[in-house]
């Protein structure tokens, strides 16, 4: 999962373990600040970590959060507790820190993990603890580590076996949430057509920093789009929040899917939830489809993938959205893609071999997809 940078985090100071404070970055990750973390979120009881080490997961996989692996050694050698666990912590870049702070992001996922994760429709990562500091926005979670699924990789794409089963999964999903009216119970979870004034906001920052990154792997035809599509943005979103709304992941590609090879598979596990909106939920389907597959191969297969999810949504209890309207969304979410993508990866670093490929495929498939499907056409008057 990239390259990994060792760090020994086994001396440091005790942690605040009255209060338990939420840490500011990793050196605030102790053994007693993990032992008490792990026994509020009470999976394993109070087993005293002695000992812990972090390995960075970076390079290029789309990360815009700080992501590290823990090995943990404990004082008892039960086998209940994890020895390895995923810890998820904001931004340490000050530029996307206060966008994220902008859209409450990170602490959006705190609460998906607090009040969805389990929802028996998902396949979500266990999470043995998560926390958010009221006055700062500084967030924590740890999570299931998932070393023992196959990471899904939005620059190789991946096979229909794959495609099929990430899409029935997610359309399970969204069918349970269907028009629900628990989702305006969900107050922590904006509407995607909430969010339009900090898009329009942040959009040309963010744009002339993605074109600038994007150099010569920036298509003609969509660098075009992007200097136009700002006084669109608030149309796109409008339509792609009109009711039949459900939940949306916000981020559904293949770099967040997790697949398992069993000869009786789970469920492909999704991650990274902080860009959740109730919305449209055919959008998750054009980011799985734009991103997994080049052109060619998106042309010959993205029909039958749209008709796979739009039979699991009826089979598991829709009615009322028809395969032609639902058609017309995942050809009008092509755009709001690539405005996501703008506005949330307009600043992200793609230096490296892997992030610069993964920068410029996607541009080039967003491109390709916007086109044939004629998405410009479907924005309202």
């Amino acid at each position: 999962m990239g390259r990994l940078d060792h760090t020994d985090l086994s001396e440091d100071p005790p942690a605040d373990t009255e209060n338990l404070p939420v840490p500011r970055n990793l050196r605030d990750i102790t053994p007693v600040w993990l032992t008490k973390a792990l026994e509020r979120g009470g999976a394993f009881g109070e087993i005293p970590v002695s000992r812990l080490s972090a390995d960075a997961i970076v390079e290029g996989k789309g990360f815009m959060n700080q992501v590290f692996r823990l090995t943990l050694d404990y004082e008892s050698n039960s086998p209940s507790p994890p020895r390895t666990l995923i810890i998820k912590l904001p931004s340490a870049d000050p530029t996307l820190r206060t966008i994220f702070d902008r859209f409450g992001q990170n602490r959006r996922e705190v609460s998906f993990y607090r009040e969805l994760a389990t929802d028996e429709n998902l396949s979500a990562p266990a999470c043995y603890y998560c926390s958010v500091d009221p006055d700062t926005e500084n967030t924590v979670l740890l999570l299931e580590e998932l070393s023992h699924w196959r990471q899904g990789d939005s620059v190789a794409g991946c096979s229909m076996a794959d495609a099929r089963q990430a899409i029935a999964q997610l359309a399970r999903f969204q069918a349970a949430w269907w028009d629900s009216p628990r989702l305006d119970e969900l107050g922590w979870m904006p509407m995607k057509c909430a969010e339009s004034n900090a898009y329009l906001d942040i959009y040309p920052g963010a744009w002339e920093s993605l074109r600038r990154q994007a150099a010569d792997g920036m298509p003609q035809n969509l660098r075009q789009l992007g200097d136009t599509l700002q006084p669109q943005l608030a149309k796109i979103k409008t339509q792609l929040t009109r009711r039949p709304m459900t939940i949306v992941h916000g981020d559904y590609r293949l770099d967040n899917c997790f697949f398992d090879d069993a000869a009786k598979p789970k469920p492909p596990v999704a991650v990274d939830w902080e860009f959740c909106v109730r919305g449209r939920g055919v959008c998750d389907v054009a980011t799985f489809i734009s991103e997994a597959f080049p052109a060619q191969p998106r042309r010959a297969v993205e029909r039958d993938l749209v008709a796979t999810y739009h039979a699991a949504l009826v089979e598991n209890g829709v009615d009322g959205y028809s395969f032609q309207e639902c058609w017309r969304d995942y050809r009008l979410a092509m755009l709001e893609i690539f405005i996501f993508w703008i506005v949330t990866g307009g600043y992200c670093n793609y230096d490296g071999e892997r992030a610069t490929a993964y920068l410029h495929n996607s541009l080039a498939r967003f491109d390709a997809a916007i086109s044939a499907l004629g998405s410009v056409g479907l924005i309202p008057d």
